[in-house]
C-alpha cells in the first residue's frame, strides 16, 4: 500500500466522525422531522466541528501530499452524500 493511499485512508477515517456527529443534528434536518427529541448542536459546536472535518486536508496539505489531498477533498464529498442518502432514507 503506498504512502498516499494510507494518508488519504487516515484522513478520511479522521473527517468521518466529526462530519457523522454534524449531519445527526443538524438544524435543518431536525426541523423537517417532525418528532424529534434531539436538539441541534450549538453554533460554535458547529463551527468546531466543521473545523476538525478539515484539520486532515490542512495537514495533508502542510505535508505537501498534494495528490492525497484531492484523493481526501474527493472522498469527503462522497462520503457527505452518501451520509446525507442514509440519514434520509431513516426518516
Amino acid at each position: 500500500m503506498s504512502l498516499t493511499a494510507i494518508a488519504v485512508t487516515l484522513a478520511l477515517v479522521a473527517s468521518l466522525l466529526p462530519l457523522v456527529l454534524l449531519a445527526r443534528r443538524d438544524p435543518k434536518r431536525l426541523r423537517s422531522i417532525t418528532a424529534s427529541a434531539v436538539a441541534p448542536h450549538a453554533s460554535r459546536t458547529r463551527q468546531a466541528l466543521a473545523a476538525v472535518v478539515l484539520l486532515p486536508g490542512a495537514i495533508l496539505i502542510g505535508l505537501g501530499y498534494w495528490p492525497a489531498f484531492l484523493i481526501w477533498l474527493g472522498g469527503l464529498a462522497a462520503l457527505g452524500w452518501l451520509l446525507v442518502q442514509l440519514l434520509a432514507a431513516r426518516r
